[in-house]
């Protein structure tokens, strides 16, 4: 009988400690995740195809309700310029993660500017963080 209650409180503490981990350990701290996805912006902004290696084969891109399959992915946003991340916020989830973030593209060549807004969902795959899906939206006119 105590061999079972034994058994039972151990089953109990490990599912419950297996839950709470906020993190692991290396690749899969949330600065590492906002690492990617600020890499995968920079290199959407500069028009770099070098991008695709961030995301996962067949990843969702969705950018002001249509599916993009190459850069510029991010809503608002053009070829050349520059994105500033306003403000990121990471959640983890085991082997998942997601980020919202607050961003700003500007092109001075063009004189062109936009703010978007995205959810960005990351998938650990071999000790690396890639982005699964994405979706963005330029904020409306009376938001502005």
């Amino acid at each position: 009988m105590t061999a079972l209650l034994a058994l039972a409180l151990s089953a109990c503490v490990s599912q419950r400690s297996s839950t709470i981990v906020p993190a692991l350990s290396g690749p899969g701290t949330s600065a590492a995740v906002e690492d990617v996805v600020r890499a995968a912006l920079r290199a959407d902004a500069a028009g770099d195809p070098s991008a695709d290696t961030l995301y996962t084969p067949g990843a969702l891109v969705v950018a002001n309700a249509r599916v993009r399959v190459r850069t510029p992915r991010l809503a608002g946003v053009g070829y050349g310029g520059r994105i500033t991340v306003a403000s990121a916020s990471a959640t983890m989830e085991g082997r998942f993660a997601w980020v919202l973030l607050d961003y700003r593209w500007v092109n001075v060549q063009a004189n062109n500017t936009a703010t978007g807004r995205a959810t960005v969902v990351c998938q650990l795959v071999e000790g690396r963080w890639r982005i699964v899906h994405m979706h963005s939206s330029q904020p409306l006119p009376w938001e502005s």
